[in-house]
């Protein structure tokens, strides 16, 4: 269930200035002192490899021809190093650790984050999706749970809440998580799909299409319940109801 996948790209997106490649680290240190300037201009390199469609998803391949992920990357965790209670630093550094394919690094500077006291919603989601992959829905929820207390308005801690309950099949709860997002801002079109998934698991074709289909209206270009559909069409309520609204589905 795809509730928790937004907020992870975000955390890379900066607004600072692109540093030219050519700059040492070591120029660039002395120049910029401050942690937040050296680490918006890290993640703004790390953005434009993205950008230009050059991947930092493989951050341990020393000769990539165009890019310097590996270096950006030590970078951060330098500046990890030189401020170890840096939250926005070590959020950075698990969010890129996780994205080169490193979750057990990620998870360990995430519990490290979570250990505080504050709010780290973005760190919460993370940490989330890094236990749903390894099947521990209890410490998803447990995460989870211990960050809506600290943001109980932030509505992406409540559809990724809804996301364990899904996965363990409890339905009830999960419908309820995504009703608390959807009264806290979450947008209606990722909560139309989502709210699709629960019936659709449930066995209920017609009100599932319903669902995925209001979702396409909301957001035309959103992919998921498109595919979804297509996935129904062998249930004539779901086909009826597709032709009805003037969406043809078919396989």
């Amino acid at each position: 269930m795809t509730l928790i996948n937004n907020s992870v790209r975000t955390l890379l997106l900066a607004t600072a200035f692109i540093m030219t490649g050519c700059v040492s680290m070591d120029q660039h240190r002395d120049a910029h002192p401050d942690p937040d300037t050296r680490l918006n201009q890290m993640l703004a390199m790390y953005e434009k490899t993205d950008d230009f469609g050059n991947s930092c998803n493989e951050l341990w391949n020393a000769y990539s021809a165009t890019t310097d992920c590996e270096r950006i990357q030590r970078e951060v965790e330098r500046l990890g190093i030189e401020f170890p209670n840096h939250p926005r630093i070590m959020m950075a550094n698990a969010t890129m650790q996780y994205q080169a394919g490193r979750p057990d690094k990620a998870q360990f500077t995430l519990d490290q984050l979570l250990a505080d006291r504050g709010p780290h919603p973005e760190a919460a989601i993370l940490r989330t999706k890094i236990a749903l992959e390894e099947g521990n829905t209890a410490r998803a929820r447990a995460v989870l749970q211990k960050q809506i207390i600290i943001s109980p308005s932030n509505f992406e801690l409540r559809e990724a809440l809804a996301s364990t309950y899904y996965i363990e099949g409890k339905y009830d709860e999960a419908a309820t998580a995504l009703s608390a997002a959807g009264r806290l801002g979450a947008p209606g079109w990722r909560l139309s799909y989502h709210q699709g998934l629960i019936r659709e698991a449930r066995k209920d074709w017609k009100g599932a299409c319903s669902l995925y289909l209001m979702s396409i209206e909301q957001r035309p270009d959103f992919q998921a319940p498109s595919a979804r559909l297509i996935g129904l069409t062998e249930h004539e309520s779901c086909r009826a109801l597709a032709d009805g609204r003037g969406y043809s589905v078919r396989r």
